[in-house]
């Protein structure tokens, strides 16, 4: 589906595909995205530009399934108005520099009612509060499990899925240190704390994972490390300063 052999790979190793053959794209901001994603039991592939004046998230759903898209704040880009193509990353990409996969192409295509539902309940939520909603204490308690004084270590038909929250924790986590950072005066030292810790957790996340239950454990335990640095650093934040022009 995304290994199409009529698709161009540039030098960089990305493909240039184009929408509305095998699938078309939802283009939406990354805050709202990640805030549409809490509410996809089942998401499909999802990749990032982190590039644009704004970074952007590129869901993937079904192809000729997005006529008449009307969602508020994004694009359906579905090649019926002309050709669109979309920038693929390389298939193991999964952090910057350049696009990356937030969720890789083995996940598939998204349903397009159930992205535009998120979407809708995700902007809704938005106009109540607009900042992002963290439960830090869930995030906490997840991460205690694998670092915490009283951790046990988990058997190993429970440690994948407490690996998968961590991850999605992180997922969720990292974008708003990174974008918050950009916020704080240059000398504050919040905000080379915030970007040190996301782009450790990006490192953590990117790691190669031994096939057995010690390594398994060792990655679970950096990624709980991650979680629990980052929602230190959500906690302490101060109200954000912008630069003086």
């Amino acid at each position: 589906m995304f290994d199409d052999p009529t698709t161009v790979e540039t030098a960089a190793g990305m493909r240039l595909a184009q929408a509305g053959v095998k699938w078309d794209v939802v283009k939406a901001r990354r805050f709202l995205s990640l805030q549409a994603l809490e509410y996809i039991e089942h998401p499909g592939a999802v990749a990032v530009d982190p590039n644009s004046p704004e970074p952007v998230l590129y869901f993937f759903v079904p192809a000729g399934t997005t006529g008449g898209w009307m969602v508020p704040d994004t694009t359906a880009l579905s090649g019926t108005e002309g050709t669109t193509h979309v920038v693929l990353p390389p298939k193991h990409r999964e952090a910057p520099p350049g696009p990356y996969w937030l969720l890789p192409p083995s996940q598939g295509l998204t349903p397009t009612a159930t992205l535009q539902r998120a979407l809708e309940i995700a902007l809704g939520r938005r106009d109540a509060n607009p900042r992002i909603r963290i439960d830090i204490d869930a995030m906490r308690a997840d991460a205690a499990q694998l670092i915490g004084d009283d951790a046990e270590l988990p058997e190993t038909t429970v440690l994948p899925q407490l690996i998968q929250k961590l991850r999605g924790h992180l997922m969720v986590l990292i974008p708003h240190a990174e974008d918050r950072a950009q916020t704080l005066s240059r000398a504050a030292g919040l905000r080379t704390a915030a970007l040190a810790g996301a782009g450790e957790a990006r490192r953590r996340m990117s790691a190669t994972v031994g096939l057995n239950y010690i390594s398994e454990i060792k990655y679970a335990q950096d990624l709980a490390r991650s979680v629990d640095a980052l929602c230190r650093n959500v906690e302490n934040a101060a109200p954000a300063r912008t630069e003086a022009p």
